[in-house]
């Protein structure tokens, strides 16, 4: 069984990154999808906070990563909204 492809967007209407780094599944399954990215956000968030408070400053990486999950999150959240 699939999804109905009306509620996938024409992917010329979307900019690069949303194309880039959102799949049309994405789309298709926006709840799911936004929840798996907001927990891997926190995973990410207290993976680079215990790595930082250390004294490693590889942490920042998953922090970068955190913030690009939670923006791309967000995206999607708009997305439904409009």
């Amino acid at each position: 069984m699939h999804a109905p492809t009306g509620n996938v967007p024409p992917s010329h209407s979307q900019p690069f990154l949303m194309r880039l780094l959102v799949s049309p599944w994405g789309y298709r399954h926006i709840r799911f999808s936004v929840v798996v990215r907001i927990v891997c956000g926190i995973w990410n968030l207290g993976l680079g906070a215990l790595l930082l408070s250390y004294g490693y400053w590889v942490g920042a990486m998953p922090v970068a990563g955190a913030a690009l999950i939670f923006w791309v999150a967000y995206r999607l959240q708009q997305s439904v909204q409009s």
